[in-house]
């Protein structure tokens, strides 16, 4: 297991409370299935697939399953510069519960998103818990982050500056 701390002012926090409507939402990869839905992947992969860690699937270029579901990814670094830069409104890390009950925690009341889906590459490895689970794919956005790790609310005046920051820090 892993986690990140911080100390943050109290003026400092980014708590959602100025998004407004417009904002832009800018999604960070994940590597993978990061630490959401683990019991539905252990079902999927383990019970009813019947693949084991050492398992090497070609949808997952040959991998061993075990490796690409403990992938890790921590977004310290890259977001480090955001929020000093003042350019972040608002956050929600994709957890457990997806899209569906992780972006709109950041949001005020009265406000919603909207994500065009196929924006993004979704990973393999989401397409052989889907197969491997028989879950409904639109399940699995409400399960799982989808190839989304972290999402950000920004003025759209300043997409352009975080999306640089984010580049320069990989």
């Amino acid at each position: 297991a892993g986690f990140s701390v911080g100390v943050a002012e109290k003026s400092a926090i980014v708590d959602g409370s100025t998004i407004a409507e417009g904002d832009v939402l800018i999604g960070l990869p994940s590597t993978g299935v990061h630490s959401n839905g683990f019991s539905l992947v252990r079902k999927a992969l383990f019970e009813q697939a019947g693949y084991t860690v050492d398992t090497e699937l070609d949808e997952l270029g040959g991998e061993k399953l075990g490796d690409v579901l403990l992938t890790p990814k921590i977004y310290v670094k890259a977001l480090s510069p955001l929020f000093k830069a003042g350019v972040v409104k608002g956050v929600a890390h994709i957890t457990g519960g997806g899209f569906i009950e992780n972006i709109p925690r950041m949001i005020p009341d009265g406000l919603a998103a909207e994500i065009e889906l196929g924006t993004w590459p979704v990973l393999p490895i989401f397409d052989v818990l889907e197969k491997a689970g028989n879950i409904d794919h639109k399940e699995m956005y409400n399960i799982f982050n989808m190839g989304i790790g972290m999402v950000l609310a920004i003025d759209p005046a300043r997409k352009d500056e975080a999306l640089k920051l984010l580049a320069d820090n990989n």
